[in-house]
């Protein structure tokens, strides 16, 4: 079944065709760099495109590009160009508070890593000592990260997950990871 919200969240081949367009043309703004890539702002749109060097983040917004109501936990990828561009919407900031949520957690699982002594995922310490320990929004929030990264079925995704306060922000007043 096809929901509303999806078809409403998803763009026409036109909207993707001019947005395409406009970036060929170069009708855009620098807007934020990380550690693999860069994005980019479209003139007069309300999305943003990457362009990143790491294959394993392109194979993910690949998997989930249109398919924004199947993926939640990730902000929607609306285009891929087939090798390492990729247009998806624009989120906003998450307040200071969830960004020190989310820091708390991380000191957390750093502490279990190490007693582990082994390549854990964050997933592995919510599931033992994170959930009871952290706000309830963000362990619902990483409870469906971890089922979407498991549809996903990419190997060792959990592991490499590049999961930090700078890329989790908000969209539709949801909880999102930007970059992964």
């Amino acid at each position: 079944m096809i929901r509303l919200k999806h078809i409403l969240n998803e763009l026409s081949e036109p909207e993707t065709e001019r947005l395409v367009n406009k970036i060929n043309q170069k009708e855009f703004q620098f807007f934020d760099k990380g550690d693999n890539g860069r994005v980019y702002s479209i003139n007069d749109e309300d999305k943003l495109f990457k362009i990143t060097t790491e294959t394993e983040e392109y194979k993910v917004a690949d998997i989930i590009v249109g398919r924004s109501d199947m993926y939640t936990t990730f902000i929607p990828v609306h285009y891929v160009n087939g090798t390492n561009m990729y247009i998806m919407s624009r989120a906003e900031p998450i307040s200071i508070n969830q960004v020190n949520e989310i820091e708390n957690f991380l000191n957390g699982f750093k502490k279990y890593a190490l007693e582990q002594g082994g390549e854990v995922s964050i997933f592995e310490y919510l599931n033992a000592d994170g959930a009871r320990e952290n706000d309830e929004q963000l362990v619902n929030f990483l409870r469906a990260l971890q089922q979407d990264i498991q549809k996903i079925g990419l190997p060792d995704l959990d592991l490499d997950l590049d999961f930090k306060s700078d890329n989790v922000m908000k969209w539709n007043g949801n909880l999102v990871m930007i970059d992964w």
